[in-house]
């Protein structure tokens, strides 16, 4: 094969693209994000739409790394750009879905004493931070492509990797601490409804901290380490994980479960049990979104 037609593909990947294994991961990401578009447009659920719009995005972006493979593209920077952006940005709307399902959960199901930031500023603080680490990624990935830029867009995308695993992790020792918080208060036998929307979302943030931790792994070690040059790395512990993390979804839609039903919003505690004092804010708000 010729080395120089392949160049910039090399650059980023230390490999050409299997087109088998990136139109099967396209398929199943529009499968995925049909369904789940589904769900919101049956129950008016627009809140979700980070999901299926980060689904269908990740979907298109293996359509480009299938392209990619073609002899004709392996040395085009612009579908080499889309396709960095879309694999490595968009699941950004997965962790952000995560964000909107557990603020949806403090807010109408469980209260505001179980979480350490008020709920009306959780998925605010948290889809903030991951837009600010989806556009420091995606500024790498246009670096990352081009030789002369190749090392600067590596570490632009090893900033941006890094900031959104520290935001995730803090994350997910909130949702810990709320189920902590939860059963040490002895308001719930664990039968309510809103309990199986919080084992969806920690069921599927357990599979994106994995997938975290191999992000920030390969783009520490660089683009000639083993993990980030053996293509079956990314499949099993990035596309895989990912998969699984959105696919949990679609049995357990969390828009079925936060309606309120069988809340312990108003249940009162003593002062000790609380995780914090954010109850009364939590109330206020909720009536005013029920008026």
């Amino acid at each position: 094969m010729n080395t120089g037609a392949t160049r910039n593909v090399a650059l980023i990947f230390g490999y050409v693209p299997n087109q088998t294994a990136a139109i099967i991961a396209a398929a199943f990401y529009f499968c995925f994000g049909t369904v789940l578009t589904l769900h919101i447009v049956r129950l008016k659920n627009w809140w979700g739409l980070a999901l299926p719009i980060g689904t269908l995005g990740s979907g298109l972006g293996f359509i480009t790394r299938y392209i990619l493979a073609e002899p004709a593209y392996q040395t085009s920077k612009t579908t080499m750009i889309i396709e960095e952006v879309l694999t490595l940005c968009f699941p950004a709307g997965f962790l952000a879905f995560n964000y909107i399902v557990y603020g949806r959960l403090v807010l109408y199901c469980v209260g505001a004493r179980h979480s350490l930031i008020r709920p009306q500023w959780v998925s605010t603080f948290f889809i903030m931070s991951d837009i600010s680490t989806f556009v420091i990624q995606g500024i790498g990935a246009a670096f990352v492509v081009q030789p002369e830029h190749h090392d600067l867009g590596e570490k632009i995308v090893e900033v941006g990797v890094v900031l959104q695993t520290i935001s995730f992790g803090i994350f997910s020792a909130m949702l810990l601490l709320t189920y902590v918080s939860v059963r040490r208060e002895r308001s719930t036998n664990g039968t309510e409804t809103w309990w199986r929307a919080y084992q969806a979302v920690a069921f599927s943030s357990t599979f994106i901290v994995i997938r975290s931790i191999y992000r920030m792994i390969s783009s520490i070690d660089g683009s000639s380490s083993v993990i980030a040059t053996t293509e079956i790395y990314l499949y099993l512990l990035d596309v895989l994980p990912l998969m699984i993390a959105i696919g949990v979804y679609i049995p357990f839609w969390p828009g079925s479960y936060t309606t309120g039903e069988d809340s312990i919003l108003h249940i009162s505690i003593p002062e000790q049990h609380k995780l914090s004092s954010f109850d009364a804010g939590s109330r206020e708000l909720l009536a005013s979104n029920e008026a």
